[in-house]
């Protein structure tokens, strides 16, 4: 008796529930659609949060939010939603909204901390190698295996580790150098070789390391702090390590030469590069090379030699390498940076890291298959193993074997024969041969296939924020196509603005304007000064660049001035109405032809950038402006005036020096648009006159009067026009086809 109590209250309380629920107010219908509480409150509040709706647009958004819905259910009505173009649409919306979604995150997270962590520090490294081929027999394994076994029974017997490996490593690289690599940090070798590398302390040697290389023994000479990176420019005599010893001497005394020059300090490091370098990419570019170094991406002796550089602009002496000879210049030098500022950096690395990217999806897949059931049928997964290379039929009744199920769903024998039939042939149209791969690894992968499939088809269950993102996008997809066939494309019909046009012609009339210039100033003397600045436009500026200074006798843009030519283009392109006045200039001791060949190079910058020639004025002012008469290079040297078309700017030359001296605009005015004109009868002509404590001046050009647009200029306004008709009328028969039933109490409530 006391069970059957306690089920009736149970049940009693549940129906209570449901009750309640039913009974919950509904703060809008649209048509059979019932938009609940919460679901409005949820809306109501994004939107709240970001200041869209205000205490004075709450009506506003209430009309536009009942308009939303009514069109998306007008799109479902019309079945959108079954179009292919939609569907093709949407999932691969889908596919790449739950890329995210299908990874291990955590793993991930924990990779990407592992490396930042290994970052911080490099070790020397020195190994022993005994190789394996591509794709290795059971039978090369064994082989490779016990010699590098034999190799480590003779380093635990005492045998010295460079003199074995020099002895015994098949690393062509290392062997000579007792198998010394250099220092290495994370993300530099394959994954398993670094493992073996961070396990060790100074002095140590590891167990067996295999990778895809082949199988290491590895030993840690030095640890030291990462160094973090640097940035150089360098000038290169080429000549290879096996060239005659005439080219090897020539080569020699060519960067003997160059370290002279650099010493002498006579020229900059940029223009001696350009001048000798015999490195095609980087010389004009003053041997500015484009990366950033890590001590561990480069060789033993650069190491020691480049990281030692403390200063920027510090020159190493020459030094030999594989290139030929070099001299290098440090250029910029950072730390290693904050986890933080390297998180995506490393990310990526880590995801496109063979090895860790397998880990990831193991981990990930270990997961998802617990949590979609996964369930293996072992002896039926035994015969599928053993059977599939016999001949069949085809109608075996093995072939009807569940070989696994995940959740309620069993997949049959013939299922998995026939994924494997359809791999090998995607390899083979891939690849043009037939890999060696087991039965056993497709069938993992046929698991996994379909357990990814399962996990796809749950994402919006198991993640809230998936389901709400794909809701915004197919209601906004829908949205926008209902939208723009019933609004957009009839805007567009040619014969609808023509037969708009005609019935409307008096909406589309521009009214009576006057061409004129107006100039209010704070005093007659602002007044007549900036009359006289306008006189001829362009106006001039009082903007300041500064010279762009070239080496005596060259007309190359040094490199140190690149910056200034950037932020030359920056200006022009920020401001379309300025114009460059180009003056070029040379010493007297300079040939003729250095002030234009200068200028030419600028001009040849801007242009490139997309700076018309138009807005450039070239002056040849020649050895007439000297800057200096005892400093020559100071006379080598472009100067630079900016000139403006736009009245805005000349204001902004007189505020800058008194804030609201002057005001003035230029260009056409109707009625209502500018004060001092509205006071005035509108007829050209020029006058002036006090008003208000200000000092003004006005210039008509001329009266133009009123007239009707043609249909070329009122089309955009047209087009508004049409579909603000079609939206209001479209919207009327919605609402007669989805009738809209608010109530205003729960409203209210959610919106007070």
């Amino acid at each position: 008796m006391m069970f059957k109590k306690y089920i009736f209250v149970f049940l009693f309380g549940l129906l209570s529930a449901f009750n309640v629920l039913a009974q919950s107010p509904v703060p809008l219908q649209i048509g059979t659609m019932k938009i609940s509480a919460e679901e409005f409150a949820k809306d109501y509040r994004r939107l709240l949060e970001s200041d869209s709706i205000r205490a004075d647009n709450k009506q506003k958004f209430l009309s536009a939010y009942i308009d939303y819905h009514i069109k998306i259910l007008a799109a479902e009505e019309e079945k959108i939603p079954n179009l292919p173009g939609f569907q093709d649409e949407y999932q691969s919306f889908r596919k790449e909204l739950a890329s995210p979604y299908l990874i291990d995150n955590e793993k991930v997270e924990a990779l990407v901390r592992e490396a930042y962590q290994r970052l911080k520090s490099e070790k020397q490294v020195a190994h022993i190698l005994v190789r394996l081929p591509a794709n290795p027999s059971p039978s090369d394994t064994l082989i490779a295996f016990q010699k590098i076994n034999n190799i480590q029974k003779k380093l635990q017997a005492g045998d010295d580790f460079a003199m074995t490996a020099t002895k015994f490593s098949e690393d062509e690289l290392s062997a000579d150098k007792g198998g010394l690599i250099g220092y290495i940090t994370s993300l530099q070798t394959q994954y398993a070789f670094e493992n073996a590398v961070y396990a060790l302390e100074k002095g140590q040697v590891s167990k067996i390391v295999r990778t895809e290389t082949g199988y290491h023994l590895i030993k840690i000479l030095e640890v030291r702090p990462n160094q973090g990176k640097i940035r150089l420019a360098h000038i290169l005599i080429s000549a290879a390590v096996k060239a005659p010893t005439a080219l090897q001497v020539e080569a020699k005394n060519k960067i003997d030469l160059v370290q002279k020059y650099l010493e002498k300090g006579e020229e900059p490091f940029e223009l001696i590069c350009k001048n000798y370098s015999e490195d095609p990419y980087s010389k004009s570019r003053g041997g500015e090379l484009r990366r950033w170094y890590y001590s561990s991406d480069l060789s033993e002796e650069l190491q020691d030699k480049l990281f030692g550089l403390q200063r920027l602009g510090d020159v190493t002496q020459p030094i030999r390498t594989n290139l030929g000879w070099q001299i290098f210049k440090l250029l910029d030098k950072k730390p290693l940076l904050t986890y933080e500022e390297m998180a995506e950096y490393l990310r990526q690395k880590v995801l496109t890291d063979s090895e860790r990217s397998a880990l990831i999806r193991s981990s990930f897949m270990k997961r998802v298959r617990a949590e979609n059931k996964v369930s293996i049928e072992e002896a039926n997964r035994k015969i599928a193993l053993e059977r599939y290379s016999q001949d069949r039929i085809g109608n075996e009744a093995y072939l009807q074997l569940p070989l696994f199920s995940i959740e309620n769903t069993s997949y049959l024998i013939k299922d998995f024969y026939a994924f494997i039939v359809e791999q090998q042939r995607k390899k083979l149209k891939a690849l043009g041969y037939l890999p060696t791969i087991s039965e056993a690894f497709w069938l993992e992968e046929y698991i996994d296939f379909n357990t990814l499939q399962a996990e796809e088809r749950h994402l919006e269950t198991k993640y809230p924020a998936f389901k709400e993102q794909m809701q915004e996008f197919y209601e906004g997809s829908l949205f926008s196509k209902i939208t723009e066939k019933e609004i957009y494309d009839k805007s567009l019909d040619s014969l609808r603005q023509q037969a708009y046009f005609t019935a409307n012609t008096s909406k589309f009339t521009l009214p009576s304007r006057l061409q004129a210039k107006v100039i209010s100033a704070d005093s007659p003397k602002t007044l007549a000064d900036a009359l006289e600045l306008i006189r001829n436009p362009p106006y001039p500026l009082n903007k300041r660049f500064p010279d762009l200074n070239f080496a005596l006798g060259q007309s190359m843009v040094p490199a140190a001035s690149t910056k200034n030519l950037q932020e030359l283009f920056i200006q022009m392109a920020k401001n379309k109405d300025y114009i460059l006045e180009i003056s070029g200039h040379r010493d007297a001791s300079e040939a003729d032809t250095l002030a234009q060949a200068r200028i030419s190079k600028v001009l040849t910058y801007l242009t490139k950038k997309g700076i018309g020639m138009s807005r450039i004025i070239e002056k040849v002012e020649g050895n007439l402006r000297p800057a200096s008469k005892t400093d020559k290079s100071k006379n080598s040297r472009i100067t630079f005036k900016f000139y403006s078309h736009s009245m805005d700017d000349v204001v902004k030359r007189f505020n800058s020096v008194k804030p609201l001296s002057l005001d003035a605009s230029e260009g056409l005015f109707k009625r209502g648009e500018n004060a001092i004109l509205d006071s005035l009868s509108w007829e050209p002509g020029k006058m002036n006159f006090g008003s208000q404590g200000r000092y003004i001046y006005v210039d008509v050009k001329e009266v133009i009067p009123a007239r009707l647009k043609t249909f070329e200029e009122s089309r955009s306004s047209i087009i508004r026009d049409i579909q603000a008709e079609l939206e209001k009328s479209w919207l009327t028969r919605l609402k007669e086809r989805f009738p809209v039933v608010r109530n205003e109490e729960e409203l209210n409530k959610i919106m007070q």
